[in-house]
């Protein structure tokens, strides 16, 4: 990487346009940016950082604007660089997010984070890499082969964050060497490991649980707890098993015995309360017996009461129909003389008094009936004439109601015409006001078109989002495979080259001879040549080193991942730059906000629409509720003029029917009219007739009852009954009549049956017997019943117990089979866990594998920096790697030593004055860079920073001498650049 210029705008501490150009400052390799404290200098550096990636270094990333506080609010605040990397020359124009004015009104406006990167052709033309930040830092950072960190770490040199690194323990140093080199892959061996052995421990934890349930259920069966910590030897459970089924067989065989005797002695104790049950049994029904007969013949007085009843009943039976015709006239007569009363008393007034009896020995009631009856049809006659008179004033009146009736009809429809009036103008007026709004919508359409177009693409390019945010996660994962296989295979090609060249040094230091000059430098004498290989070493054997051919198939194979892993990151460039323009139209809204959007908008598009298609339809009907107004109008008039009209005919005709009217209602009287008072005589003389015809029933009815009650009191008599009285409660139904009789012949049965049942030979020989003492024998029964269950519950348990060991030593045999291997593996998994993750006491220094990995790269860094540490001290310091063991809870391998030559012991780097601490920071950092520049693919860092503390440094020639370092560092067109404020470094 080298920087040729450099511009910048209204940047940290400079308010105005600055521009460095680093090709000329760069002409003799060394240059200084010098000033005193706070003039800039290493906001000179920021805006490189800036420039490739976006922010400034990670010490002063904190601060919250970028933007110099100095500038006028109409400067922007830019970087402009333009550098090459791997070879490509590029521009960078980068821009962070500030406010600026707004082009229109006045105020701020806030603008985003803007960068342009260009490809500067050799004929001085451009193209156009990247326009968003995604794709810039995918561009550069391809181009650039480091992060952040490492840029700021073996580019920009920090010797303050060297000296600490310096100083700093295992753990502080560990952290740093892990932003600088990719250990990733270690770690996540050291985290496969702590999975693999939780699932070592989970499957013989599960292993050992099925174990534990068995050994439980052999605890639970036999009674016993088991061995203590069997855990630990699982064979101890195995012996201790087959002791228990020893005890449960012989347990099972006693029990047995003694359940046999125990049910016999049951069986003969439930015999002999069978057979005492079975005679109380006995003795108790024959006592039953005997009472029930006795309880039978106490009811003999009943039955004869029931026979004296049906022989009563039967007797009765001739005079019954006589008695039950005496029944039926009696109710004729007195429903007919019920009747007569009635009629008579809706009869009118025949001028007798009220208290005129019903049957009068002369035959009145009837007669005077019929002669008012012929009087009020006299009457009728007469009033007959004055109907005509009565029905031409009902039609005079009938015209009068219909003149009122056509007025009132008039004034409804005026009412009605009114209201409708009323209803139209308001109609009308909504009309006006939705039209208005019709043509309001109609005049925005276009612009809610517009919004919905904008909403759609927005929706659609969420999705867009949404899917390529999983592609580029995928993506990322197959760059991390393709890089990781690319460092993996450039590796092997480091190691394959290594093994070959020892083996060549090997075989050329075969061939020496003790006084003979070497083939490749021509001296005589051999200080140290190479050993060959120990035979049998499968590392150093000959016979297995790689040859050319060898060389060659490892350098494919990293041209092969090489290519791949510059597919794979243009593949997630691109998803990525996708992706950044997804989220310039779409942002980071979720999908259903954007989708609700789109359906909002496409709603207010269509309400719209629809408001303007109606504009014509309500002109419409505007112009016909005019038409249809104006004819309501002229119907209101018209029923007005009908009223008045009606009303005036309806008063005249009026007044000529009141004397009429006056004359009909004196001849009519009390009557509503003629035709009424003429009804009211029919029916008047109607009710007289009916009422004679009543009271001559009546007294025909009377004359029967009389004749019927003669012929039952005769018959009654004969049957043998003082009077019909008597005879008619001595009957009885025929089905009353039978059940006496069924009462009868049961009881009889009932005492010839219990007289049987009391007599029975084996009921009345057990009468004769002693009464058996059932609680005893109960007593007896339930022990030896008790007894027996014990003993068979015992038998049982024992033989089950038996049987559930023999079943659980099957299982217990399965569990420690698959338990042991589970164990096996257990021990040898977490014994490699704890190695690489660095707990185990195997390991001395308690190294992670990460770690120890990083400690490599440790001891690489640390021999760079000796070679220019020894230099800038005059040949008195090194630096080498220690892995001294851990202490307490601190972690080793990662320590570094100061070895001084003066003195030839090694001493810790914070015993070192501050000058001899800045000589070793910047010879670490030195180093640091080489080996950082070649793990990340031997890109040349061309330009270099070093950044203060030349201060500390005394006049005695170290300043001479750690200049000349920098001096050598120009070797190949480097250009190195110095931060500082010594006045001295300007000489």
């Amino acid at each position: 990487m080298r920087l040729h210029r450099l511009r910048l705008q209204a940047f940290l501490a400079f308010p105005g346009e600055e521009e460095v150009d680093f090709d000329a400052l760069g002409e003799a390799g060394l240059f200084l940016l010098q000033g005193p404290t706070g003039a800039g200098k290493t906001s000179l550096l920021d805006a490189v950082c800036f420039a490739l990636y976006g922010a400034v270094p990670g010490v002063r990333e904190g601060g919250t604007s970028l933007r110099s506080d100095h500038a006028t609010p109409d400067v922007l605040t830019e970087v402009e660089l333009e550098a090459t990397l791997r070879g490509q020359r590029i521009r960078v124009l980068r821009a962070p997010e500030q406010e600026r004015p707004k082009v229109r009104g006045e105020g701020m406006t806030r603008e985003a984070h803007r960068v342009t990167v260009w490809a500067v052709d050799p004929d001085g033309g451009e193209r156009v890499l990247a326009t968003r930040h995604g794709e810039a830092e995918h561009e550069l950072g391809a181009l650039l082969g480091m992060t952040r960190d490492q840029f700021c770490q073996v580019v920009l040199l920090p010797q303050g964050g060297f000296a600490r690194f310096l100083r700093a323990d295992s753990t502080e140093r560990e952290a740093l060497l892990r932003e600088l080199f990719d250990v990733g892959r270690f770690a996540e061996v050291e985290e496969w490991l702590k999975r693999r052995r939780r699932d070592a421990e989970s499957a013989y934890g599960e292993a050992l649980r099925v174990v534990r349930d068995v050994v439980a259920r052999v605890a639970q069966e036999a009674g016993e707890e088991p061995p203590e910590d069997w855990e630990s030897d699982l064979g101890v459970v195995g012996s201790w098993l087959e002791e228990q089924l020893v005890v449960a067989e012989a347990s099972a065989t006693t029990a047995a015995e003694g359940c046999k005797l125990a049910t016999e002695a049951r069986e003969q104790a439930t015999a002999a309360l069978a057979a005492g049950t079975e005679l109380a049994r006995r003795q108790a029904a024959h006592q039953a017996a005997v009472e029930a007969l006795d309880a039978w013949e106490s009811r003999r007085e009943a039955r004869d009461a029931a026979a004296e009843e049906l022989r009563l009943a039967r007797a009765a039976v001739p005079a019954a129909p006589l008695i039950s015709a005496l029944a039926e006239r009696d109710a004729a007569s007195s429903e007919a003389d019920a009747a007569a009363e009635a009629a008579r008393r809706e009869a009118p007034a025949t001028g007798q008094t009220s208290e005129l009896r019903l049957f009068d020995d002369g035959g009145g009631v009837a007669g005077s009936l019929r002669r008012t009856a012929g009087r009020m049809r006299t009457r009728a006659g007469e009033v007959q004439a004055l109907l005509d008179r009565e029905e031409a004033l009902a039609s005079a009146k009938r015209e009068v109601e219909q003149l009122a009736a056509d007025a009132a009809k008039a004034s409804r429809a005026c009412e009605e015409h009114t209201a409708a009036v009323h209803e139209l103008d308001e109609r009308r007026r909504r009309l006006a006001a939705d039209a208005e709004a019709a043509r309001e919508a109609a005049a925005v359409v276009p612009g809610l078109r517009e919004s919905l177009a904008a909403a759609q693409l927005r929706a659609r390019r969420g999705q867009d989002r949404d899917r390529l945010v999983r592609e580029v996660e995928t993506a990322e994962s197959d760059a991390t495979a393709a890089r990781e296989a690319h460092l993996t295979a450039r590796e092997a090609l480091v190691d394959v080259q290594r093994r070959r060249l020892d083996g060549m040094a090997a075989t050329l230091a075969a061939q020496l001879v003790e006084g003979g000059p070497c083939p490749v430098c021509g001296a005589v004498e051999h200080p140290s040549p190479a050993h060959l290989p120990a035979a049998g070493d499968p590392d150093l054997d000959l016979a297995s080193l790689p040859d050319e051919a060898a060389e060659r198939r490892a350098a494919e194979a990293v041209d092969a991942a090489e290519r791949r892993r510059e597919a794979t990151d243009k593949a997630l460039a691109e998803l990525r730059a996708q992706l950044a323009a997804a989220r310039e139209v779409a942002s980071d809204a979720p999908i259903e906000k954007l989708a609700a959007a789109h359906a909002a908008a496409a709603q207010a598009l269509a309400q719209a629409e629809a408001r303007a298609v109606n504009a014509d339809a309500l002109a419409a009907e505007m112009a016909k509720l005019d038409t249809e107004l104006e004819a309501r109008t002229t119907a209101r008039r018209d029923a007005e003029v009908a009223k008045a009209q009606a009303e005036a005919q309806a008063r005249t005709r009026a007044a000529t029917l009141a004397d009429e009217e006056r004359a009909l209602t004196e001849a009519r009287g009390p009557h509503a009219s003629v035709a009424e008072l003429v009804a009211h005589l029919v029916a008047g003389a109607d009710r007289a007739d009916a009422a004679a015809d009543a009271v001559e029933v009546a007294e025909r009815c009377s004359a029967e009852r009389n004749r019927a009650h003669g012929a039952a009191k005769r018959a009654a008599r004969e049957a043998g009954f003082d009077s019909v009285e008597a005879a008619q409660a001595a009957l009885l139904p025929a089905e009353d009549a039978a059940a006496l009789e069924q009462r009868i012949a049961a009881w009889d049965a009932g005492l010839v049956e219990r007289r049987t049942a009391a007599a029975a030979p084996e009921l009345v020989e057990a009468s004769k017997k002693d009464a058996p003492d059932l609680p005893a024998l109960t007593r007896v029964e339930k022990e030896a019943v008790a007894h027996a269950s014990d003993a068979e519950r015992l038998a049982a348990a024992t033989e089950r117990r038996h049987r559930h060991l023999g079943e659980l030593r099957g299982r217990l045999e399965s569990a420690l089979a698959a338990a042991r291997p589970a164990r096996e593996t257990l021990s040898l998994v977490r014994e490699v866990a704890d190695l690489a993750n660095g707990t185990s006491a195997s390991n001395r220094l308690r190294m992670r594998l990460s770690a120890y990995v990083l400690a490599a790269r440790l001891e690489e860094v640390a021999a760079a920096a000796t070679t220019r540490l020894q230099q800038m001290s005059g040949g008195r310091f090194s630096l080498e790697h220690a892995d001294d063991a851990a202490k307490g809870n601190r972690r080793g391998g990662l320590d570094l030593r100061v070895v001084d030559a003066w003195t030839g012991r090694t001493r810790p780097p914070s015993s070192l004055s501050g000058g001899e601490t800045f000589i070793a920071s910047l010879a670490l950092a030195l180093g640091l860079a080489d080996v950082v520049s070649a793990d990340a693919g031997g890109a040349r860092l061309e330009t270099l920073f070093v950044d203060e503390g030349f201060g500390s440094l005394d006049d005695e020639g170290t300043l001479d001498e750690v200049l000349d370092v920098l001096d050598a560092l120009r070797d190949g067109g480097r250009v190195v650049g110095i931060v500082s404020h010594v006045v001295e470094l300007r000489q």
